[in-house]
């Protein structure tokens, strides 16, 4: 099931060992070398718990409506888990610009589409700018072929600009392509 990170921020964080909350999700930390998911980062409940890290392998599930972890034993303390984890391995994918490997730029990532199974980035989806987010609504933009990821651009293969999706919005769709000029 693909899951898309503004959708996943703020859900609940629950217990399968016990069906406490434990919490809130507050943040995806993406890894660039396998540019994917490695851990969630929650916010703490009520219910006291040791940390507030949930490592990949931890999530039972992430539904439209909750992230599932097996027990509150699972989270690691945030420190624990930085040095575990290369910060340089940390990457904000929100905001990026995207090129692709001609020079074309494509837009820059306004949210991502993720597998919290494998943790893989499936897509981003791409702001063209205001008016053009207005006009024509956004994109989503698959992760096909080689994609490489900098701290401050994504580049990728033409084949992907091809199969690049329209979420269907924009005043162009609701009016009439003949509408808007």
């Amino acid at each position: 099931m693909l899951s898309m990170y503004s959708h996943v921020l703020g859900l609940p964080v629950i217990s399968a060992s016990n069906g406490l909350k434990i919490g809130n999700l507050k943040d995806v930390i993406f890894s660039r070398e396998n540019k994917g998911v490695v851990a969630f980062v929650m916010e703490k409940g009520s219910n006291p718990v040791k940390g507030n890290v949930v490592m990949l392998h931890d999530v039972l599930s992430l539904g439209n409506d909750a992230l599932i972890v097996s027990s509150p034993d699972c989270l690691l303390n945030y420190r624990k888990f930085k040095k575990s984890f290369e910060e340089s391995e940390k990457i904000q994918l929100r905001g990026l610009k995207i090129y692709t490997r001609q020079g074309e730029d494509i837009g820059v990532v306004q949210d991502i589409l993720f597998d919290y199974r494998t943790g893989k980035v499936e897509g981003v989806q791409v702001s063209d700018g205001l008016v053009q987010d207005i006009l024509k609504g956004r994109s989503i933009l698959p992760f096909i072929g080689k994609v490489e990821i900098s701290n401050s651009n994504i580049l990728i293969e033409n084949g992907a600009v091809e199969e690049m999706v329209s979420t269907g919005g924009g005043l162009r769709s609701r009016l009439g392509n003949d509408t808007i000029m």
